[in-house]
Formats: C-alpha cells, sequence, structure tokens
C-alpha cells in the first residue's frame, strides 16, 4: 500500500473536534512507516460511520515506490 511520507501533525474527528493520539511503527529511509491512530471514545464515534481529519505536515507526499523486497 502507497502512503504518505509526510509527518502527520493532528488527527480529529471533525464531527466532534475529538484529537486521536497516533504513532508511526517501522520504515527505512524513504520507505514510510505504518501510521496507526487510537481509538476514538464511543461518544466520538458516529453511527453509521465516522470521519477523521488528518492533518499533515506540507503538500501530501505520496510514496510511490515498492516497499522493501
Amino acid at each position: 500500500m502507497r502512503g504518505p511520507r509526510n509527518r502527520v501533525r493532528r488527527v480529529t474527528v471533525p464531527g466532534t473536534g475529538a484529537e486521536l493520539g497516533h504513532r508511526v511503527t517501522g520504515g527505512l529511509h524513504d520507505v514510510p512507516g505504518v501510521t496507526w491512530l487510537d481509538a476514538p471514545a464511543p461518544e466520538d464515534v458516529a453511527e453509521c460511520a465516522t470521519v477523521f481529519a488528518v492533518e499533515l505536515d506540507g503538500e501530501p507526499d505520496l510514496y510511490r515506490g515498492t516497499g522493501r523486497t
């Protein structure tokens, strides 16, 4: 899967404004790691679908390589 090489500055739930914790694991050189989001609190989850707003550091810079082989 391709992903952003940018640093994630902030993740929020737009409907409630709740801010979610996040962390990146793995990655090597220019291959980005996996960004994990903390689950929102039950009161921040919508009945049908919950949307997350991910604020990146700068314009999106997507990794387009093949990863590690």
